[in-house]
């Protein structure tokens, strides 16, 4: 192998937009020829900086799609710190390199910054998806984290038809008015409980139209969510049940750490990677704008197409969307 390629994503970035990150590193490390470097130490759910939340979580394979794949700390791999002459690049630059329109400048690419397929790969979009989807083939929960996922799935809704239901609602952070990320979840509608559950209700509801009668009498619904209050919420749409109880605190974000309660610490990252794999185990999808449920949604194919974004049921959402065609329409007919 000529050098190796390092995933090591920001800490207080999570689980769903890391694996996204982790795939287009491995794309990145195929196209140069080198080995891969997982190195998710330092996140902040964790606390200690010395673990590695993807060894702590998920199975690790010596290799991934046939790249040779270590995990941090890998003793065999140089130095690649950032006062060492390993090359730290932003998502363009990794592009490029992938691409083979510069060569690189050291034996050790370094990527930080969100570096998913859809910054790095030149398309076109299924291409995207079906590298996606293979990685997500290959990705295993650690051994006991896989056998409690079995467990709860064969002691809850083995055999049942179950619509999922991913609700991100940012746990009071990330995503309000001013915010960094305010317009990737509209939090708006989530404030009124009576209209988000009606709303819920009615696409679970049409998850379950087409089905012969007896699967609908004992279908379920498995609901995932990142908010206690969203969590007590959700508990009430008819046939609903989760796995989760432990929550960081209302307005804390998802990353937390739970610095004096270190079994609170892991548990609460354990029932978020269980929840992730037991989405992807369901029949069909409820859900809003996040990586959290991308898992879910590339490895079963869009759930066959039964699957809804539940924000576009809203009129003002489908209203605004509209708007938006439109003016991007407009804009590259003034560019032509």
């Amino acid at each position: 192998m000529g050098g190796y390629v390092i995933t090591r994503p920001y800490s207080t970035s999570n689980v769903g937009s890391n694996l996204a990150s982790l795939a287009g590193a491995l794309w990145l490390a195929k196209s140069l020829g080198r080995g891969l470097v997982v190195d998710w130490r330092g996140m902040s759910q964790l606390a200690e900086a010395q673990l590695n939340y993807f060894t702590e979580f998920f199975a690790t394979p010596a290799a991934f799609d046939g790249v040779p794949t270590a995990y941090a700390p890998a003793s065999a791999v140089p130095d690649y710190s950032s006062t060492s002459d390993a090359e730290w690049v932003e998502p363009a630059e990794a592009r490029a390199l992938g691409l083979k329109e510069r060569p690189p400048r050291s034996d050790r690419i370094v990527l930080e910054t969100y570096h998913g397929l859809d910054r790095l790969h030149p398309g076109p979009e299924s291409e995207r998806l079906r590298l996606l989807r293979s990685f997500y083939c290959e990705l295993r929960p650690a051994p006991e984290i896989e056998a409690a996922i079995d467990d709860w799935w064969g002691e809850h809704l083995d055999g049942r038809f179950v619509v999922g239901v991913n609700v991100r609602t940012g746990n009071g952070h990330y995503f309000r008015r001013g915010e960094r990320y305010a317009s990737r979840v509209d939090v708006a509608l989530l404030q009124r409980r009576s209209r988000i559950l009606r709303v819920l209700e009615r696409a679970c509801r049409d998850r379950l139209r087409r089905l012969p009668r007896p699967l609908r009498e004992t279908a379920a619904v498995f609901y995932a969510t990142d908010s206690e209050e969203m969590s007590a919420w959700l508990s009430t749409l008819p046939g609903s049940i989760t796995r989760r109880r432990v929550f960081p605190p209302p307005g804390t974000g998802d990353t937390y750490a739970f610095e004096n309660d270190p079994f609170a610490r892991r548990a609460s990252v354990v029932e978020t990677v269980i929840d992730m794999f037991l989405l992807a185990r369901c029949d069909a999808l409820v859900y809003n704008n996040s990586l959290f449920n991308q898992y879910a949604r590339v490895l079963t194919g869009n759930f066959g197409g039964n699957q809804v974004q539940f924000e576009t049921m809203f009129v003002r959402k489908r209203v605004e969307t509209a708007f938006s065609a439109i003016r991007r329409r407009a804009g590259r007919g003034r560019r032509r």
